[in-house]
């Protein structure tokens, strides 16, 4: 195992929490960044006669104010000690657009948005989706190297989050997570996307929701410890939970190259990989540094087996599996993966390859770290 090195550091301003490189041929070398900011609210503490003065600290107190913080990405607002209630803070977000020049990002350009917690390209054709801290799922449309609104729904109540989103294979499909419980099916329309479903799927917050191996079935995982299995021709009961996750079950991702292999990251630090016709029992079950947020499978073939892992506290991790696993053997195994790359990061969310053709061994990779609004590109 080795760690990789930065070959180039950017100040995203904003904490950072999504990447997406675009799949499209001729255009791999552009990348997304969102980020997602809590602006700190400030109130007037009282004074010991119980009114507060007129700059908001107590009287003759020299620091009198007190900041508080939403906590992030989970959507929950602090709870105040004090008998008056805080407004709730502010969230804001920012989408860069980068182009790569070899392994160096170039800011093509930044948009002014809601928080976003999950961005996604379109399988099909040059868009992008933004779910964001207002309940809202916008669409950019990419030409000539830039991006521009073309579209946005809103899914729930604007107090509400989409946490997550996912694009059916043929790019008329969205399935997205909502920090109710609840998932949202929205279909394609000329004009824009139509939520056309919303149930009841967690008891509390579904981190994910990702389309499975076919059109009908999507999976979800939540805070509640639970991974789901949903047809969308009936979805208000799930096909399949599984219960045996000991934290909250954040990414799923099934490969691209083999049917029915599911990798599943969790808070708990473990990657697991199911058979997804029975995933009770994993296959393989390996610890990483850190709770998983998101997991990506290397986007060539001739490395099939290899997943980059967002591990939240610790950093990012590149693991590779069994040649046998990943090429579909599916019974369960006595070899496990082992971690081939590590890099550094306060708190690892968003992680992506980019699948432009490379040369060498390796793949060019960017990360994001949310504390310390980073975003880095290195190899692995």
């Amino acid at each position: 195992m080795s760690e990789a090195d930065a070959l180039a550091t950017v100040d995203t301003e904003y904490t950072a929490d999504s990447i997406e490189f675009c799949p499209h041929a001729g255009n791999e070398q552009y990348f997304t960044c969102g980020t997602y900011q809590v602006i700190p609210v400030t109130k007037p503490t009282k004074a010991a006669n119980g009114s507060a003065s007129e700059n908001g600290q107590p009287n003759g107190s020299t620091n009198g104010t007190t900041t508080e913080y939403s906590k992030v990405v989970d959507g929950d607002d602090s709870e105040s000690d004090s008998d008056e209630a805080t407004p709730p803070a502010p969230r804001v977000g920012r989408l860069y657009l980068f182009k790569l020049d070899g392994d160096t990002p170039i800011e093509v350009q930044r948009t002014e948005t809601a928080a976003i917690l999950d961005v996604k390209w379109s399988p099909t054709d040059s868009a992008l989706c933004v779910a964001d801290a207002k309940g809202a799922i916008t669409q950019f449309d990419f030409a000539d190297g830039k991006l521009s609104e073309k579209s946005k729904v809103q899914v729930t109540d604007e107090s509400r989050l989409v946490l997550s989103l996912d694009y059916a294979k043929d790019g008329k499909g969205l399935i997205s997570s909502l920090s109710n419980g609840a998932l949202a099916h929205l279909s394609a329309r000329p004009e824009g996307w139509e939520v056309t479903e919303e149930w009841h799927a967690h008891d509390f917050e579904p981190w994910i929701a990702a389309y499975g191996d076919d059109q009908n079935t999507v999976w979800s995982g939540g805070d509640d410890c639970r991974l789901k299995r949903w047809d969308l021709r009936a979805p208000q009961m799930a096909t399949f939970i599984n219960k045996r996750f000991d934290a909250g079950v954040t990414t799923i991702a099934p490969s691209p190259y083999a049917e029915h292999v599911l990798a599943v990251g969790s808070y708990d630090s473990n990657l697991r990989i199911f058979d997804a016709r029975s995933p009770g029992l994993p296959l393989l079950e390996m610890e990483l540094p850190g709770g998983i947020w998101r997991t990506r499978w290397h986007p060539s073939s001739e490395r099939r087996g290899d997943i980059l892992n967002a591990c939240m506290h610790g950093g990012f991790a590149v693991v590779r599996l069994p040649d046998a696993l990943a090429g579909g053997e599916l019974c369960r195994r006595v070899d496990q993966g082992e971690i081939i790359s590590t890099f550094p990061g306060t708190l690892g969310y968003g992680a992506d390859w980019c699948r432009r053709k490379e040369d060498g061994p390796t793949s060019t990779v960017a990360t994001c770290s949310f504390y310390d609004h980073v975003m880095n590109v290195w190899r692995a």
